[in-house]
């Protein structure tokens, strides 16, 4: 469950519309930790917050096609 501060945070992301461009550079960098043996609980710690923010998103929010 997200708190109230990890909430705030991501509709500001939303609001700047850099949600995606933000969520893209956090897969990537979660990679290529992997790839060079990072702390596999870390990144698992990482991947499970950007779980939690999409499953947020998907109950409160509906993605609309840009003009």
């Amino acid at each position: 469950m997200m708190d109230s501060e990890s909430i705030k945070s991501l509709r500001f992301h939303i609001k700047s519309q850099d949600y995606f461009g933000t969520l893209a550079t956090v897969l990537s960098l979660s990679k290529q930790n992997l790839e060079a043996g990072a702390n596999k609980k870390q990144i698992a710690k990482v991947l499970e917050y950007a779980e939690e923010q999409l499953v947020y998103l998907q109950e409160n929010y509906k993605i609309v096609k840009n003009n």
